[in-house]
């Protein structure tokens, strides 16, 4: 008894109410995956300063050279040093990632939210067509679509934002479909506001918190897409700095024991896919405490 006494909360106070509230832990992972990325970022935008060697520099004296004081990172089978590459490399894995999603937001939100608010036929017929891109493995689809239109970087882009792009075509429509018939869009409506208006001025402010939460998790794995179209040789090509072509050239290296060509930039990319998860699980938690 006297033990059940000394554990007894205190009146009006629960283990919940000890416990952090959401809102504030999704503020730390907002806040510390900003800071892994601001550093991988960082790094990218200083890369000239940061090293002394250009990403295709080809050292003759050190082919497969080990972590030294001339090369940080060591370099790889072509002489090239790894951290100058490894830095480079943030500039098109982070850029191409950014810029598909954000391809895939502005295409797949404004598809969505037009066929949400029209609805008929026209929402029956986009949501078929998502279907039948759905039914593709990302990964798969991103493939033929590289294969098909080449390897370049606009290419890429686009491959990849055009296979996140239907999930937020059916994240908008429902969004929107379930705001068109609330009060402020029919006073809106009563006061004269053309669809446009109300469409771009009163529902997509209002149903855009679910693009938010997925958008950091997809940069990260367009990321993870980008890598592995380049790990296949479909990616970016040779010699360009990108994390899955280095991590691909590096990999028959691991075997003989020279692990710094592969292990140094798969660091970086599980750097910069775990910022972005962070932010994306930040963002989650906020979402669902308000």
């Amino acid at each position: 008894m006297a033990l059940a006494g000394r554990l007894r909360m205190p009146p009006g106070r629960t283990l919940w109410h000890r416990r952090r509230p959401r809102a504030a832990i999704g503020g730390h992972l907002i806040m510390s995956g900003s800071l892994l990325l601001a550093i991988v970022i960082l790094g990218a935008v200083l890369a000239p300063l940061l090293s002394p060697w250009g990403p295709e520099e080809i050292d003759f004296s050190a082919f497969l050279a080990p972590p030294s004081a001339a090369h940080p990172l060591g370099t790889d089978g072509n002489g090239m040093d790894l951290w100058s590459r490894v830095l480079y490399a943030a500039r098109i894995d982070v850029g191409i990632a950014i810029a598909a999603v954000a391809l895939a937001v502005v295409s797949g939100s404004l598809v969505g939210g037009l066929v949400g608010y029209v609805g008929g036929w026209i929402d029956e017929v986009a949501m078929r067509l998502t279907d039948i891109v759905q039914a593709f493995p990302a990964f798969i689809l991103a493939l033929t679509v590289s294969a098909m239109f080449g390897s370049g970087l606009f290419n890429l882009t686009v491959a990849i934002g055009l296979i996140f792009a239907p999930a937020y075509v059916r994240i908008m429509r429902s969004e929107i479909r379930a705001l068109r018939g609330r009060g402020f869009v029919e006073a809106a409506e009563c006061a004269g506001n053309s669809r446009v208006s109300i469409l771009f001025r009163h529902l997509f402010p209002n149903a855009l918190t679910p693009v938010l939460v997925i958008a950091p998790l997809n940069c990260g794995w367009a990321m993870l897409t980008l890598a592995g179209l380049s790990f296949l040789g479909l990616g970016v090509p040779i010699p360009q700095a990108e994390w899955g072509a280095m991590i691909s050239a590096g990999a028959a290296d691991v075997v003989g024991g020279r692990w710094w060509t592969s292990i140094f930039p798969g660091a970086a990319l599980f750097v910069s896919v775990f910022g972005f998860n962070l932010i994306g699980e930040g963002f989650l938690d906020r979402s669902k405490s308000g």
